[in-house]
């Protein structure tokens, strides 16, 4: 008798400690007590006797035990298992959790993740084949409130109450839209919906859908790569991404969104987005790059390192380095352009995947009086070898320019800037066409910097 008496003090005490428990976390035990699970479960609605399994779909003969309760979780997606019947006076259709919606066997249901109860039963579906009444489900395909003439397959259908019955939704295309399911007017249905046919009659008219151009824009920019715009065909309310990040190619700068012309918004690369009833247009959001720039110093000295934004300037460095007979200019970029030390240099950016460098240019002697005291103003503005055209580029017009000075001094004659900067090959012994081709070498890349010296 104590034993028990303690054993039920000590089931008391348990209980209280978790009554109090809850009320101590009253919001925690009702998330623990609710319920996630909901019964299936199937009413053939007569009597088992006068059900006989027939052959399914699946070729087998019905295994009535399929069809007995089960639980799932709410949310989840069940399947309606495979099975025909037979029953005297009547044909069996499938199943239907409302009476309005029908499934066929074989067919999968959501279950609703919201369900307030605690079972979902499925009725079978059945009708007498000797009932005379007739429902009637007709087709009005208009648009707008207009008329569209209806395609010859699109027949209406007269049906017994008690049967299960598709709609047919075969999409209907006319210039710029097509028909994306049915309405009654009170719902919409969709492809593989299936209906309970009752005693009411019903009118069915497509859902239209208007194809919209979809277009992408690059924007009034410059430095860009390829196309400035495409359009796509897209159909309204459909769910789409957005072209991502590579749609277009700009020098120094990455593509990070789109800005709607529609409600003025910007939406990330690639976003998911519901396609609107009308064109729209997605103007490129760029973002400048940040570069390391690296400036090559050559004849044994250590490269040096930038870093900076596109379109913003930096100070090119002093190269921190001597060459014995040598003297520095400065960093001549991939235009041939040279930037002395402590000059500014704008980055431009550089082709998707490719860096940017300088490389210093050495001469022999001393520098020239014009470039010996750069001015930082204006840093592209100094002499440079080889610019015979003195256009501050060292291009294949140069070469051009010395033997055309050479022909015909007279008309073609260089500046005396000119002169001193044509003198690239073997400095010292004058204008020469072997400087034109200097000049040409350079263009080939079959050397590196100027002066040439052959000798």
């Amino acid at each position: 008798m104590k034993k028990s008496l303690i054993k039920t003090a000590a089931v008391f005490s348990a209980a209280v400690i978790s009554v109090y428990g809850c009320f101590g976390s009253f919001a925690g035990c009702a998330a623990e007590t609710e319920q996630k699970e909901v019964t299936i479960a199937f009413d053939f609605g007569a009597d088992l006797s006068e059900i006989e399994p027939w052959y399914g779909t699946d070729g087998e003969l019905t295994d009535m035990t399929k069809f007995e309760s089960y639980t799932v979780e709410k949310g989840s997606v069940t399947g309606i298992p495979v099975g025909a019947f037979k029953r005297e006076g009547y044909v069996f259709s499938g199943w239907t959790p409302d009476d309005f919606y029908g499934y066929y066997c074989g067919e999968t249901y959501n279950v609703p993740a919201d369900y307030e109860g605690d079972t979902i039963t499925f009725k079978a579906v059945w009708h007498d084949p000797r009932d005379d009444r007739s429902t009637y489900y007709t087709y009005n395909v208009v648009m707008d409130g207009e008329p569209i003439e209806r395609p010859a397959w699109l027949k209406d259908a007269v049906l017994t109450p008690g049967m299960i019955y598709e709609p047919n939704y075969a999409s209907i295309k006319i210039d710029g839209a097509s028909s994306y399911g049915l309405t009654d007017g009170e719902r919409n249905y969709y492809i593989g919906t299936k209906l309970v046919v009752t005693e009411e009659d019903r009118e069915f008219t497509p859902i239209w859908k208007r194809e919209i151009k979809i277009t992408y824009f690059a924007g009034d920019v410059d430095r860009l790569n390829g196309n400035t715009s495409v359009t796509f065909t897209k159909m309204e309310d459909g769910r789409d991404e957005l072209a991502t990040s590579d749609r277009f190619s700009r020098n120094g700068f990455n593509l990070v969104g789109w800005v709607s012309d529609m409600d003025g918004k910007t939406y990330k690369t690639g976003e998911t987005i519901t396609m609107p009833g009308h064109d729209v247009t997605f103007t490129a959001v760029w973002e400048p790059k940040t570069y390391v720039v690296v400036f090559k110093t050559g004849n044994g000295g250590a490269n040096k390192k930038v870093s900076g934004v596109t379109d913003t300037a930096i100070v090119c460095p002093d190269p921190e380095h001597t060459v014995n007979g040598m003297s520095f200019v400065g960093w001549k970029d991939d235009e041939g352009v040279i930037y002395p030390a402590g000059s500014e240099y704008t980055i431009k950016g550089a082709l998707p995947g490719s860096g940017i460098s300088l490389q210093g240019v050495w001469i022999e002697g001393e520098l020239p009086p014009e470039t010996s005291e750069p001015s930082t103003d204006e840093p592209v503005k100094v002499s440079l070898l080889g610019d015979a055209n003195c256009d501050g580029k060292l291009t294949i017009a140069d070469s051009t320019a010395i033997l055309q000075s050479l022909g015909n001094p007279d008309k073609y004659g260089l500046s005396a800037q000119g002169m001193i900067n044509a003198d690239c090959c073997d400095p010292g012994n004058g204008v020469l066409p072997s400087d034109a081709l200097s000049i040409q070498k350079i263009d080939a890349k079959i050397i590196p910097v100027l002066p040439e010296i052959t000798k």
